[in-house]
C-alpha cells in the first residue's frame, strides 16, 4: 500500500518532486540553475499506522477520544487545548515572548484573546466591532496594531503586562471605489514602527498609514486581492501575497512601487522571509557555482498545495530553488491547502499548515531546500502555527473540533520520537489511499443536483417514496461554505476565512466578489469539470444560469436532458416546495425519466437529503452517515467525472441507491 508522504522520501508512485519544480521553473523571469534532483529523508520510515477508511457512521467524539467531522474527516488534536470563539486565525508572540495574542473572526464579535503560554491560561479576552488577519505588534511589545475588516480601518491597542486597554480606531479615508467595500486584513509596520501598512483585500492596494496620528500618507497598488505582508530584513521592501494570483510582489517603500511580480502556484496565502546566509545547493556544474543567498523566500501556494522557496541574493534578485508538494499522496487531487507558515524559535524548522489535512508539516530549514521530518495532527482547518521561546509549538485551529468553535494548541519541544509518535497519529487520521474505481456505474444517468430547503407536501413525498438519507449532515455552517462543499468539493480558505464574516452580516455575499479569481474554488467546479470533459450541462439559478422555472418549463415540454444540472431553487421554503413539486412533476413524464438522478439537498443548515428520479431505488431510507463529499462523489460516478479533490475521491460511493440499468 501507498505510505502517505511516501513522495518526500522514496516516492513510490507519482510525478517526482524535482520534475513539478523544474516545470513550475519555467514560468520564472530567473530560474535557478541549481533547481535539481536531490536526496529526501523518508518520513515512510516514521508512519506504522495504516490510513484510517472514511467509513465512520457516528459523528462527534469518539470512544478512543479521536473527532469525527462532518466533511468525513477524523481529527486527534496534538497537545493542550485552549479553548476560543470561531476561527482563530492569526497569533503573535509578544517579544518578550511571555504572551500569546490570538485574533478571532468568525460568527461572534470579532474579538483579541491574551494567553499565557507556560500556564496555558486565558488571560483577557477584548471584543472589536470588526477584524480580520491583521495582527501584530510593534517592537517594544507595548502596542498591537489589528486589521479592521470590513469597517475599512486599523485598530490600535496598548499592551502592558499581558492587558489590552481600550481600541483606538484609525478610519481609512480614500477616494471611495463605487461598489466595492473595504476590507482591511494583514497589517504591517515598518522597520521604526513610524508608519503601517494595511492590506486591503478587495479594493487592491495597502494602505500607508502614520502610527501616532492615525492619517492615511498614501497607498501602493498591488495585484489581486493583497492577502499577506512581510517587511524584508533590509526594512526596505515588503513582499506580498497577491490571494487572486499566482504571484507574489516584491513592493519598494520608499517611493511605493512594484519592483517585481514573482509567479508562483495558485492562490498564494503565507509568506514568511527567513534572513541568514545559505549556500546554492549542489549543482554539480563547477561553471554554475556562485555566491549564496542572504535570505530565503517561502511562500504557501493553497491551490496548488505546494510551498515554493526562493533564494535572495545580496542585489535582492529571486532565484527559485525549491517547490515542495505537501500532499500525502504523490498525484493526489487538490485539497491540502497549505495556507499558512510559522518558524521555530531558532529558526531551524519551517511550520506548513495544511488546512485540508488538519495537519502541520514540520521541514527541517538548517540547510537550503525544506527537508520534511513529521507531520503533526491538529484540529479542524489549521490556520497558524509558530514556535514558542522553550522551544514547543504553538498552532490555531479555525474551526476547533465537534465541541468547540475554535481551538489553540500548544505543544512542548518535541525529539525525534516524539514527532514520529504523532507523525504516525497524524498519518492515521488520512484516508486510505486511491484504489481503483468500485461500484455499478448507471448507465448514460441524466443528474440533476437540486439545492432545496423546501420542508412541505413535495419534500414529504420525495421521503416516502424514493431514497431518504436522515444522516446526512452539512458539512459547514453557513450556505456560501456549504454550497462550496457541494459543487466545489471542498470549502477552501476564502471561504473558511470570510464566509463567516457573511453569515455575522459583518460583509454581503455580493462583497466577495471582489476579491476576482481569489474566490474561485480550488479544482473547479462539477460544472465547469463537466463541461471540459464534453459533457452537456446546465446551471439555473446559480453560476448565472437562468432562473430554474425555465428549466422546469423545458422539461415539461420534453426538452432534451443535459448530463448534468444544477439548479439552485430560490424563495422561502414554501416557494420552493411548490418549485419542487413541479419539477418533479415534470421530470416524471419526461421521455427519459427511467435513467434520470434527481438528488436535493438543503443548504441553509438542514440535515436530511434525498435522492429521486427513475434511475433511483424505491421506498429506502438510508440510515447512517452521509457526508457531502460523498455526494459529490456519486454525482462525479453518475456521469464520469474524476475526482475534483481529496476529499471526494476518500468518501464512500453510494452506489447502492441506484437501480441496476442496461
Amino acid at each position: 500500500m501507498t505510505t502517505p508522504y511516501a513522495h518526500h522520501g522514496f516516492r513510490e508512485a507519482g510525478l517526482p518532486r524535482e520534475s513539478v519544480a523544474k516545470s513550475s521553473a519555467e514560468r520564472l523571469l530567473r530560474p535557478s540553475p541549481h533547481l535539481r534532483p536531490r536526496a529526501r529523508t523518508a518520513l515512510a520510515a516514521l508512519v506504522l499506522l495504516a490510513p484510517a477508511a472514511w467509513g465512520q457512521t457516528q459523528l462527534g467524539r469518539q470512544a478512543d477520544g479521536s473527532v469525527f467531522l462532518p466533511n468525513g474527516q477524523r481529527i486527534t488534536p496534538s497537545g493542550s487545548q485552549i479553548v476560543l470563539n470561531s476561527m482563530p486565525m492569526a497569533a503573535e508572540l509578544s517579544p518578550d515572548g511571555r504572551h500569546l495574542v490570538v485574533l478571532q473572526a468568525g460568527y461572534e464579535t470579532p474579538s483579541l484573546s491574551v494567553i499565557d503560554p507556560e500556564s496555558r491560561n486565558t488571560l483577557q479576552r477584548v471584543e472589536l466591532p470588526d477584524a480580520w488577519l491583521g495582527l501584530t505588534f510593534n517592537r517594544a511589545g507595548d502596542t498591537i496594531f489589528v486589521g479592521g475588516g470590513a469597517r475599512g480601518s486599523v485598530w490600535k491597542l496598548p499592551f502592558q503586562e499581558g492587558r489590552l486597554g481600550p481600541a483606538q480606531e484609525f478610519p481609512i479615508r480614500e477616494s471611495a471605489t463605487p461598489g466595492r467595500t473595504s476590507l482591511i486584513g494583514d497589517v504591517r509596520l515598518d522597520a521604526d514602527d513610524r508608519t503601517l501598512y494595511a492590506l486591503d483585500l478587495f479594493r487592491d492596494r495597502i494602505h500607508v498609514v502614520n502610527t501616532q496620528s492615525g492619517l492615511r500618507l498614501g497607498e501602493i497598488r498591488t495585484g489581486v486581492a493583497p492577502y499577506r505582508a512581510r517587511l524584508t530584513p533590509d526594512g526596505l521592501h515588503l513582499v506580498v501575497s497577491h490571494w487572486g494570483e499566482a504571484s507574489l510582489g516584491w513592493y519598494r517603500l520608499s517611493d511605493r512601487r512594484l519592483v517585481e511580480r514573482l509567479p508562483v502556484g495558485q492562490h498564494p496565502a503565507d509568506v514568511l522571509i527567513v534572513p541568514g546566509p545559505v549556500e546554492r545547493p549542489e549543482s554539480g556544474d563547477d561553471a554554475e557555482a556562485g555566491a549564496g543567498f542572504s535570505a530565503r523566500l517561502f511562500a504557501a501556494c493553497a491551490h496548488s498545495d505546494n510551498v515554493w522557496t526562493f533564494g535572495i541574493t545580496e542585489r535582492k534578485q529571486f532565484e527559485l530553488l525549491d517547490v515542495l508538494p505537501v500532499a500525502p499522496y504523490a498525484g493526489s487531487p487538490l485539497g491540502s491547502l497549505p495556507s499558512a507558515l510559522g518558524l521555530s524559535a531558532d529558526s531551524s524548522e519551517l511550520y506548513i499548515a495544511n488546512a485540508g489535512n488538519n495537519t502541520i508539516l514540520v521541514a527541517d530549514i538548517l540547510e537550503t531546500l525544506p527537508e520534511p521530518k513529521g507531520v503533526l495532527p491538529t484540529g479542524w482547518f489549521p490556520t497558524a502555527a509558530l514556535g514558542l521561546p522553550n522551544g514547543g509549538i504553538a498552532y490555531l485551529s479555525g474551526k476547533g473540533d465537534a465541541e468547540h468553535a475554535g481551538l489553540a494548541g500548544l505543544l512542548p519541544p518535541l525529539n525525534d520520537e516524539q514527532l514520529a509518535y504523532l507523525t504516525t497519529g497524524a498519518v492515521g487520521n488520512l484516508p486510505a489511499p486511491p484504489g481503483p474505481e468500485a461500484g455499478r456505474r448507471v448507465a448514460e444517468a441524466s443528474v440533476a443536483l437540486v439545492f432545496s430547503d423546501a420542508r412541505g407536501e413535495a419534500w414529504d413525498r420525495l421521503r416516502r417514496e424514493f431514497v431518504f438519507m436522515p444522516g446526512y449532515v452539512p458539512p459547514a455552517t453557513g450556505e456560501l461554505t456549504q454550497l462550496a462543499w457541494l459543487t466545489g468539493g471542498m470549502e477552501t480558505d476564502f471561504f473558511a476565512k470570510l464566509g463567516p464574516a457573511v453569515a455575522a452580516g459583518r460583509l454581503e455575499a455580493k462583497d466577495l466578489a471582489a476579491a476576482g479569481s481569489a474566490a474561485l474554488p480550488a479544482a473547479g467546479t462539477l460544472w465547469s469539470n463537466a463541461a471540459d470533459a464534453s459533457l452537456p450541462v446546465e446551471t439555473y439559478g446559480i453560476a448565472g444560469g437562468a432562473p430554474p422555472d425555465e428549466w422546469i418549463a423545458k422539461v415539461a415540454a420534453g426538452a432534451g436532458l443535459a448530463r448534468l444540472t444544477v439548479v439552485r431553487l430560490p424563495g422561502t421554503a414554501s416557494e420552493q416546495d411548490e418549485a419542487l413539486h413541479r419539477l418533479t412533476e415534470a421530470l416524471a413524464g419526461h421521455r427519459d425519466y427511467g435513467s434520470t438522478a434527481v438528488l436535493v439537498v438543503p443548504v441553509r443548515g438542514a440535515r436530511g437529503a434525498a435522492l429521486a428520479g427513475g434511475a433511483a431505488v424505491r421506498k429506502l431510507r438510508h440510515e447512517g452517515f452521509v457526508s457531502a463529499p460523498s455526494l459529490v462523489r456519486t454525482i462525479e460516478w453518475l456521469v464520469g467525472l474524476r475526482p475534483m479533490t481529496q476529499f471526494d475521491q476518500a468518501a464512500p460511493l453510494l452506489d447502492k441507491l441506484f437501480a441496476d440499468l442496461p
